[in-house]
């Protein structure tokens, strides 16, 4: 049991410092080395986990892709009025975003549960749930771009007035 726990605890280990890794150096420098002596593991140790390079990176992806399922599932709980929801689900995936260059890497459409919620705000016309989604989408992915490009601060003032916009267009 101690040995799956280590084992389990290991994987996490790399998958964070993959993580930090692909930050530092970008993905094309990435370097399972310097992943391994990061967490103080084995050069061969990666490989105990992964296959090779590739199967790594696109395991980060999908760990990251978790952590934001996990994180907007909670989100979602805690809001009862679907238009908040909506709101904040948008303010923490663009936090997330930031804060995590991976998310969306391996997904090429808007994060589902938005995308779910405002489906069924606007149940009763697909028409104008596709135009709020499109609507959405692009305010959320657009202010990431601007913040990660330094054209709008990443501040709490530019996330109110993202979350207020998102609910005015609701």
């Amino acid at each position: 049991m101690e040995d799956i726990d280590s084992s389990v605890m290991l994987k996490e280990k790399l998958l964070s410092a993959g993580i930090d890794e692909i930050a530092s150096y970008g993905i094309k420098n990435f370097s399972l080395r310097r992943v391994a002596s990061a967490c103080g593991a084995s050069c061969a140790a990666p490989y105990k986990h992964f296959k090779n390079k590739e199967e790594f990176i696109n395991e980060i992806i999908i760990y990251v892709e978790e952590k934001w399922m996990h994180l907007s599932n909670q989100i979602a709980g805690v809001f009862e009025d679907p238009k908040e929801r909506i709101a904040q689900l948008c303010v923490a995936n663009v936090r997330f975003k930031i804060g995590n260059p991976l998310y969306g890497m391996g997904n090429k459409t808007f994060d589902t549960n938005i995308s779910e919620e405002i489906k069924t705000l606007f149940q009763n016309d697909e028409s104008l749930a596709e135009e709020k989604l499109f609507a959405i989408s692009a305010l959320v992915t657009g202010t990431a771009c601007l913040i990660e490009q330094g054209k709008l601060d990443n501040s709490p003032k530019t996330f109110d007035f993202l979350k207020n916009r998102i609910i005015a267009e609701l």
